[in-house]
């Protein structure tokens, strides 16, 4: 009987641990906040920690899109990842997309990934997410010839995406 006690005190205690520690997880998702050392998957795909993470309001090149022999989607990866570097990437996270991403509002020392990549010209402001936060640095890179504006690029570059 002794022993029936003990393991069922011990198992009352494991299940509070264990509920706090899923209260302390929830807490943390609920925080909206991610930080970290992120790894690039994309011109607006980042990791940090394991989770997968869409930058928003604004669209970079999909995989194989080419301006003739340049690989934009791969030029894109690669100045998103010049950007970063190694330092630690702070997103306020808005919620989660089709693919069960989070999908959020990046910055490295105060700039924003947005804000950065649509300057470049390997981003484009994606208004209908954006509601035109990144509309001027289109404009400017467009007008400086920048990244893919600056490049002979298929109509079909884009996609059939509606950036309206």
């Amino acid at each position: 009987m002794m022993n029936f006690v003990k393991a069922a005190a011990l198992s009352t205690v494991i299940g509070l641990a264990c509920s706090a520690c899923s209260e302390l997880a929830s807490a943390e998702k609920r925080s909206n906040t991610i930080a970290g050392v992120a790894s690039v998957i994309d011109g607006d795909t980042i990791e940090i920690h394991g989770e997968r993470i869409r930058l928003s309001g604004y669209d970079t090149p999909e995989r194989g899109k080419r301006c003739g022999n340049i690989n934009v989607y791969q030029k894109a990866a690669l100045a998103l990842s010049d950007f970063i570097g190694r330092q630690t990437v702070h997103c306020d996270v808005s919620g989660t997309d089709r693919y069960d991403r989070s999908i959020a509002t990046c910055a490295v020392g105060g700039v924003d990934l947005g804000d950065h990549m649509v300057r470049e010209g390997w981003g484009r402001d994606w208004p209908r997410y954006s509601k035109g936060r990144y509309a001027g640095e289109e404009r400017s890179a467009r007008s400086k010839s920048k990244g893919v504006w600056g490049l002979r690029c298929p109509d079909s570059l884009w996609g059939n995406r509606n950036y309206g």
